[in-house]
């Protein structure tokens, strides 16, 4: 099964690619510190929905947050089913961060992650182009990339 990066919307140049709010901490996620991370003030159509009734891990935000705010990888660790990758979408909704998980099972390949030639038509002749896998999409736009079971293969 190949990931269509095409099913993402990119970034056309009508939503910002570089965060233009903050949020403040203690209101936006109920955790006791004055801290303020960085986001996004428009809607984008890759920003989770709210999950209202959603509890906060303490430590675990706080390690998401510091990588919205200094732009870092951040691992997440635990057992299958335990709401990591949750974790992760709902941290990016309430700052309204363009947020993508994606499962490294078995079905994902090296041509969904960088990209392909692909023949196209154009003016009725054959044309082969490049078309990006999810990797390089990523860079070009602002989204927290969630790789989903990362220790599967």
């Amino acid at each position: 099964m190949s990931f269509d990066v095409t099913a993402l919307t990119p970034n056309s140049g009508k939503y910002t690619s570089i965060p233009d709010a903050k949020y403040n901490v203690r209101e936006t996620f109920g955790l006791d510190l004055d801290w303020e991370v960085p986001g996004f003030t428009e809607d984008h159509p890759n920003v989770p929905e709210i999950d209202n009734t959603y509890q906060f891990d303490h430590d675990t935000t706080m390690a998401i947050l510091a990588g919205f705010s200094h732009n870092r990888r951040v691992m997440i660790q635990g057992y299958h089913g335990t709401g990591k990758s949750t974790h992760i979408e709902q941290v990016a909704a309430r700052l309204n961060w363009p947020c993508v998980r994606i499962n490294l099972d078995s079905h994902v390949s090296r041509v969904d992650l960088i990209g392909k030639d692909a023949i196209t038509l154009q003016e009725g002749k054959q044309i082969t182009q490049w078309k990006e896998g999810l990797l390089p999409w990523a860079i070009q736009n602002p989204v927290a990339l969630c790789f989903d079971e990362y220790d599967a293969g």
